[in-house]
């Protein structure tokens, strides 16, 4: 109740049409839908309190609420580094301290950005002749602006959910029902305020609460699954959340694998359409493919536009996995390569039943090239 009545206070403030309201207020939008009564008085409210208000005082709102957002991003990108930070000072794995070293490193470069974004929009704050805010006050002010920045993303996975179902009430009820009895189990809810940064889930409320129903009965496992890993995880949570309905039914799964799958998060979940094609058949092919994240994960953004031509030919490609995966990355340019993976296992599968020979040969330079030629010729 009180991020919506600060929401709608910067809100109305800001935009100047109904419309924009949409776009920038999750809350008031999912108000409107469980409401409809209420969408006229929102409309209304917003029309009376902006049309006093000056292009120029609408921009300074503006450059507030991009600056809470800015700073509720390096957060997140903090609270990974320190998570990330622990498991690599517990791993002794060399690909995964690799895999680690190179998210690290991104995600400090990230953190770098967003701060250099800060600096930019207070810079333009002052030129437009907006006051330094100090004080005890105005920190709370700024940590305020800041959570309700976190909160909101957590607030458009509701919305979306109330957008994508017909009858909003209903979806509000099953929710609220799972809630009630997931509350009145009294140790599951003590051990999820006892989990190490418990708090950071907060701001996420609303997201977990508009999945609730789904996740309900996986409730216990979870809370065994994520005990020191949920640093890594919240940053992502609320995309996690929204694309739960693909994920759903893998989740035991996910759950049971965690301490490998959890450090890679961050380069799993902007994926994961194309990683879910290799769970289908009973998920037959997720043992073998297990320990191969700490490679993979941190070159996906290159292989991704691979997996869905290699999935078809994942059967006969299987068997000289551990022979193609160290060269895979020299491929990222031939997509043709795996188009036709199952022509060239036909034709040269037995150079990579070779392991020594298999190797060498596709380390040469000029192999991917030459593998893409035969591909398409053979």
């Amino acid at each position: 109740a009180i991020f919506l009545i600060v929401d709608f206070a910067v809100q109305v403030y800001s935009m100047s049409t109904p419309r924009t309201v949409k776009r920038f207020s999750p809350r008031l939008e999912v108000v409107a839908k469980v409401l409809p009564f209420t969408r006229p008085l929102i409309d209304y409210g917003v029309d009376i309190f902006s049309s006093d208000l000056t292009i120029t005082d609408k921009k300074r709102i503006l450059l507030r609420r991009r600056v809470a957002e800015a700073r509720s991003k390096v957060d997140m990108i903090i609270t990974e580094i320190e998570g990330l930070e622990k498991f690599r000072t517990a791993s002794t794995d060399r690909l995964e301290l690799r895999a680690l070293g190179s998210r690290l490193t991104s995600l400090r470069k990230e953190a770098g950005v967003m701060e250099g974004k800060i600096v930019l929009l207070k810079a333009k704050q002052r030129s437009m002749g907006l006051p330094r805010r100090e004080g005890l006050w105005f920190d709370v002010v700024r940590w305020v602006e800041k959570v309700s920045a976190t909160e909101e993303r957590s607030v458009r996975v509701l919305q979306k959910q109330m957008e994508n179902t017909a009858n909003p009430l209903a979806l509000l009820k099953d929710d609220t029902i799972s809630l009630f009895r997931l509350g009145s189990q009294v140790n599951l809810v003590k051990g999820y305020v006892s989990l190490d940064k418990a708090e950071r889930l907060i701001p996420h409320t609303a997201a977990i609460a508009s999945r609730i129903a789904m996740l309900e009965r996986f409730a216990p496992g979870i809370l065994v699954a994520v005990d020191g890993y949920l640093e890594v995880i919240e940053p992502h949570l609320d995309e996690i959340l929204l694309r739960l309905d693909v994920i759903e039914p893998h989740i035991p799964f996910v759950l049971d694998n965690l301490p490998i799958l959890a450090p890679h998060i961050g380069y799993l979940v902007p994926h994961i359409d194309s990683l879910l094609l290799f769970a289908d058949d009973g998920g037959k092919y997720l043992p073998f493919l297990l320990p191969y994240v700490p490679r993979f994960a941190p070159l996906l953004d290159s292989l991704a536009c691979h997996l869905v031509l290699l999935r078809p030919h994942m059967r006969k490609i299987l068997p000289h996995f551990p022979v193609i995966a160290e060269s895979a990355i020299n491929f990222r340019n031939h997509l043709k390569v795996s188009e036709n993976a199952d022509i060239l296992v036909y034709y040269f599968g037995w150079v990579l039943k070779i392991p020594w020979l298999g190797k060498s040969i596709l380390k040469l330079p000029f192999m991917p090239r030459l593998a893409s030629f035969l591909g398409q010729a053979l």
